[in-house]
C-alpha cells in the first residue's frame, strides 16, 4: 500500500476547494475528493469529522482531498485535534496554526508585473530635504496618524456567483461617458479638449483639467473611448465616487483575488491588488479603483479601461492559457520620437494629477518650473541608461540639491520623488500617494513649483520653493 502524505494546507475547508480550482494555475487540475480514514496523535478522525458541508448547505463533500498523490487536510482539523486555534486571512493570503501572526500586507506598494516579469517600484523613504529644512518643513506638515486597516472592511466579499443588477449598465459612466462612447460625443459633452497628447498605448489622451473638481482623462482610440480616468473631487462611477470607504465599495462590486474572463480566445487570470487597487469586472467593463491607504482605506481614483489596454499595459500580474495560436497582448512599438513626445505628455499629466489632489487637501497648486523638469529629466536619463534607481546618482554621486545647486537653481525648500516600472503618471502618481514620503513632498503645503522629468518609465519630480 502506497504511502500516504498528510500535508497541512494552508486553507480552512470552506475555501479549500474553491483555492484549487479558482488560483492562478493554467489548466484544471484533477482533484480526487474522497473520504480516508485518518488518524491525528493515533486517535481515528470519525467519518462525520472528516465531511464539510459544501457551499450550498445542501451537499456534504470530503474535505479531504487527494491531488497528485498527495492528501491534504483541513486545517481546522488539525486545529481541533491538537488544541490550537487557527486562522485565514482572504487579503494577505496567509493561514496560521497556534498563534496569530502580526498582521502583513500581501501587497507592499505597488508591485506590477507583466507575464510574471516583477517591475520596480518606488523606495518608501523619506523626503529627502536638506537638514535644516527637513526639520521646519517637519514642524509644519507632519503626516497625520493613519488609521489601522479594519480587517472587517479589508475582507473581500465572499468568492461567489452575483448578478449585474448589482450595477446597472447606465450607471457604468465617468462624467456621462462609458467606453465605447464616439470622439463625437465627447466632444459634444465636454467641448475640446485642453490638450490632445499621446499615450504609452497607442490610443490619444484628452485632458480636461480646467475644472479640478472634474478632472479627467480621456483616452481616445480609433475615434472611440477606451480608458477613462479621473481624481477629481466630483468623480463617480455607479454608486462609487471619490472618498467611499472600502467597506462600502467592496458592498457594492465583488471583490476578488483572481479576476477572471476570456479574451481573443485565450482564458485569462488576473492577480488583484486589493488593498491599494481592486480591480473589478462589471459585465465586460474593467473598472480600478485606487485606494488611499493614508485617508482611512477611501477611494481617491477610478479608471474604466477596455480588456486590451487593460493586457497590454501589464498593470497586474496575469497569466493566461490558450489553444492554437497564442494571443498578441504586446503593447504597440514606438520611435524614439514618438516615446519622446509620451514622456513630456506624462510629465504634463503629473502636473495635473499633483494640482488635483491639493486641490482636494485645499492646498496651493504648484506652478511648472522648466530647470527643474530640466534637472528631473537628466536624473530619469541617468537612471535609465546606467540602470539605477536612487536619488544619488551612480554615475557622478550627486543628490538632488548637488543636481539643483549645479543647475543654478536658487531654492528655500526642495525635495524630489523617483519611480520606476510604471506604464504612465497615472500609476505613478497614484503609488507615490500610497508612500508616506513620497505623500508628504506631494502634499507638502511650503511648497510652490515642480519639475517633473520622465524617461521611459522612470520618473522623477523635483519640488521646491525658490529664494
Amino acid at each position: 500500500m502506497r504511502k500516504l502524505i498528510i500535508t497541512l494546507a494552508a486553507l480552512l475547508v470552506t475555501g479549500l476547494l474553491s483555492y484549487f480550482l479558482a488560483s492562478g494555475f493554467h489548466s484544471v487540475l484533477l482533484v480526487r475528493p474522497k473520504p480516508l480514514t485518518l488518524y491525528i496523535d493515533g486517535k481515528e478522525v470519525t467519518h462525520v469529522e472528516n465531511q464539510e458541508p459544501s457551499p450550498n448547505g445542501v451537499e456534504s463533500l470530503p474535505a479531504t482531498i487527494e491531488y497528485k498523490g498527495v492528501v491534504y487536510v483541513p486545517l481546522h482539523l488539525i486545529g481541533k485535534h491538537t488544541n490550537k486555534p487557527v486562522g485565514w486571512d482572504a487579503v494577505s493570503q496567509t493561514a496560521w496554526l497556534g498563534e496569530q501572526p502580526a498582521q502583513q500586507s500581501h501587497e507592499a506598494g505597488q508591485q506590477l508585473a507583466a507575464k510574471g516579469d516583477a517591475k520596480i517600484q518606488p523606495l518608501p523613504d523619506q523626503p529627502s530635504l536638506p537638514e535644516a529644512d527637513r526639520s521646519s518643513a517637519a514642524s509644519s506638515h507632519q503626516p497625520q496618524p493613519t488609521a489601522m486597516d479594519k480587517q472587517a472592511e479589508l475582507q473581500p466579499q465572499q468568492e461567489k456567483q452575483t448578478t449585474e443588477e448589482q450595477v446597472l449598465p447606465e450607471e457604468l459612466t465617468l462624467f456621462g461617458l462609458k467606453l465605447g462612447d464616439s470622439s463625437e460625443k465627447v466632444a459634444a459633452l465636454l467641448g475640446e479638449p485642453d490638450r490632445r497628447e499621446p499615450s504609452a498605448l497607442g490610443y490619444e489622451w484628452w485632458i480636461y483639467n480646467q475644472d479640478l473638481d472634474r478632472y479627467l482623462q480621456v483616452g481616445i482610440g480609433d475615434n472611440r473611448v477606451v480608458d477613462l480616468y479621473s481624481n477629481g473631487a466630483h468623480a463617480r462611477i455607479g454608486q462609487v465616487s471619490i472618498g467611499t470607504s472600502y467597506q462600502s465599495l467592496s458592498g457594492k462590486y465583488p471583490l476578488r483575488h483572481i479576476v477572471k474572463f476570456r479574451y481573443s480566445g485565450a482564458q485569462i487570470e488576473i492577480t488583484n491588488q486589493l488593498r491599494e487597487r481592486p480591480l473589478v469586472l462589471q459585465g465586460s467593463t474593467p473598472l480600478i479603483f485606487y485606494i488611499d491607504k493614508h485617508n482611512e482605506n477611501r477611494v481617491t481614483a477610478m479608471r474604466m479601461i477596455d480588456q486590451l489596454p487593460l493586457l497590454q499595459g501589464g498593470f497586474y500580474e496575469t497569466k493566461w492559457s490558450y489553444r492554437g495560436k497564442g494571443p498578441d497582448f504586446d503593447p504597440p512599438p514606438r520611435s524614439i520620437k514618438q516615446r519622446e513626445a509620451i514622456d513630456a505628455a506624462h510629465e504634463r499629466q503629473i502636473l495635473d494629477l499633483v494640482n488635483v489632489i491639493r486641490h482636494r487637501h485645499k492646498l496651493p497648486l504648484l506652478k511648472w518650473h522648466d530647470k527643474a523638469a530640466d534637472v528631473a529629466r537628466s536624473h530619469s536619463s541617468d537612471m535609465e541608461n546606467y540602470r539605477f534607481f536612487d536619488h544619488v546618482s551612480a554615475t557622478t554621486g550627486m543628490d538632488p540639491f548637488d543636481r539643483l545647486k549645479q543647475a543654478g537653481i536658487s531654492y528655500r525648500l526642495a525635495g524630489e520623488n523617483i519611480a520606476a516600472g510604471f506604464l504612465d503618471a497615472i500609476e505613478a502618481h497614484e503609488s507615490w500617494m500610497n508612500s508616506p514620503g513620497h505623500r508628504k513632498n506631494v502634499l507638502e503645503k511650503e511648497f510652490s513649483n515642480l519639475g517633473v522629468g520622465v524617461v521611459a518609465d522612470y520618473f522623477t519630480q523635483n519640488f521646491l520653493t525658490p529664494r
